[in-house]
């Protein structure tokens, strides 16, 4: 994944907690940053003038209520993608090459190399949460912005979104991927909400192993 040109160090940070999380108040991202609440308060103010976020009241039982901070289009952009383009436009140029199933064998080639990656940096005989964790890390690494939440695998950010777009069939192989590397299979799930997306990989079918 290409590194994003940070000019405005803080003020990406504040943006990549939001991105991380489906909206949050000034007080959450100063204690997620260890930064002083006016400081990251000046920071949301100066990301919504420029457009990069919105923010908006969220009513919580009878008390007052909260505004949170969430990321619109523009702010999306912030995070790169990898380079999708060259990739799309070479998986173009062997369907037009050698026929409809060259793509699809090509990325199906990838996604078992990438796994076979996973697995080689995994720790030796970890325990399924081991498992995840330590996977959860290397998808974080890569740029999925990824963590461990209610015993599922869950990404704020996709980078191979331009991929899927045009071979949709890759997806299927991206979950097939990361079964193979958990153990046990799993189901992917995108969850939007206005500008904002989560992926989570859920197991439907505990206790059956993936070869």
């Amino acid at each position: 994944m290409k590194p994003v040109k940070k000019r405005n160090r803080s003020g990406y940070a504040v943006a990549s907690e939001i991105k991380r999380s489906d909206g949050l108040s000034v007080g959450e991202i100063a204690e997620r940053l260890g930064l002083s609440y006016m400081g990251i308060k000046a920071r949301c103010l100066a990301l919504e003038k420029s457009g990069h976020v919105t923010s908006r009241n969220q009513h919580c039982g009878s008390g007052r209520p909260r505004l949170i901070y969430r990321l619109t289009a523009k702010g999306q952009r912030l995070f790169q993608q990898d380079d999708n383009g060259l990739a799309v436009s070479l998986l173009q140029e062997a369907q037009s090459l050698f026929g409809p199933p060259a793509a699809e064998k090509l990325l199906f080639r990838h996604f078992q190399k990438r796994a076979e990656e996973h697995l080689k940096q995994l720790p030796a005989k970890p325990s399924p949460e081991e498992r995840l964790e330590a996977f959860a890390a290397q998808r974080e690494a890569g740029g999925h912005m990824a963590k461990v939440q209610d015993g599922c695998l869950v990404e704020a950010h996709v980078p191979l979104a331009g991929l899927f777009k045009a071979f949709p069939a890759a997806l299927a192989m991206e979950e097939a991927m990361v079964s193979k590397v958990l153990g046990f299979p799993v189901r992917r799930a995108e969850e939007r909400s206005g500008e904002h997306c989560r992926i989570r990989f859920e197991a439907f079918r505990c206790g059956t192993s993936v070869a």
